[in-house]
């Protein structure tokens, strides 16, 4: 098979897998203040709470610019393409593990607030779908031929699969930052890196 329909096809399948740019609502571009207002009933948060739902937001940004680099891999790689995928999915999963660190580990005072548990199961299933990712993309290295085209096809859908799953993250994050009763709402909606999260 040639080169060139081999990457038409293969860009065809990125294609479908790439974020849609209105795929689901966003915070506000401002941060507005922690300061409690009508309606709120828990504490407002501390700047350590801000500072770690910012690290959450950002982690979930890189996860998906990442990732989104896992499949760029995969249709632009040329003759290397393994070792291009090999090496872009060392990333991804160094910033998977990132996130799962960040989410699991939330200072004082949050581990009881209803929102957390939405955003930490989240971030669980991103870590599920990454599993498959991370076998898909051993599938490519060695091979040529139909066997490299049908292992990259099956790379890029399951890189769209992860990237859904992080869009599902950050609209938990979406939702829990609408949560005006909710001390991690409160902080999400302060920090400054989950205005420019998108779902």
């Amino acid at each position: 098979m040639k080169k060139p329909i081999v990457f038409m096809a293969l860009l065809v399948l990125l294609a479908g897998c790439a974020p849609a740019d209105d795929a689901g609502p966003s915070p506000s571009s401002t941060a507005p203040s922690a300061t409690p207002t009508d309606g709120q009933t828990a504490s407002p948060p501390t700047d350590e709470q801000v500072t770690w739902a910012g690290k959450v937001c950002s982690d979930v940004s890189t996860v998906q610019t990442d990732v989104q680099g896992l499949a760029t891999a995969a249709v632009t790689g040329g003759d290397s393409v393994g070792t291009a995928v090999s090496n872009q999915m060392d990333t991804v999963s160094a910033s998977v593990s990132a996130l799962g660190a960040t989410v699991k580990s939330p200072p004082e005072n949050l581990g009881d607030d209803p929102e957390l548990l939405a955003v930490q199961d989240s971030i669980d299933t991103v870590d599920t779908s990454l599993k498959t990712l991370q076998t898909s993309a051993s599938a490519v290295e060695g091979t040529s031929g139909a066997t490299l085209v049908d292992a990259l096809a099956t790379l890029v859908g399951d890189t769209g699969t992860v990237l859904s799953d992080v869009g599902a993250a950050a609209q938990t994050i979406t939702t829990a930052t609408q949560d005006t009763s909710s001390t991690l709402g409160q902080a999400f909606r302060a920090a400054p890196e989950c205005a420019d999260l998108t779902s």
